[in-house]
């Protein structure tokens, strides 16, 4: 959906509905265009960015291994 700033403004709680409901809202001023839409809401640690990290070819176990941890192993 297209829209103005003036009217973003004057509506924002409609379009925050709309926006909730999944759907795009184009604001066009001053010759730029913003979007506004809802950041998915998830439980994980990388909220609206969840599911979008490539985890392709991650080794298993530690990022460092145990001996390199000197005193901190023990």
């Amino acid at each position: 959906m297209k829209t103005n700033v003036r009217t973003f403004q004057r509506e924002f709680l409609r379009m925050r509905r709309l926006a909730a409901a999944g759907k795009v809202i184009v604001v066009e001023a001053e010759g730029q265009a913003f979007e506004f839409r809802v950041c998915g809401q998830s439980a994980g640690a990388l909220g609206c960015m969840a599911g979008r990290a490539k985890l392709d070819g991650l080794r298993e176990g530690p990022a460092i291994p145990l001996e390199e941890w000197s005193d901190l192993a023990r």
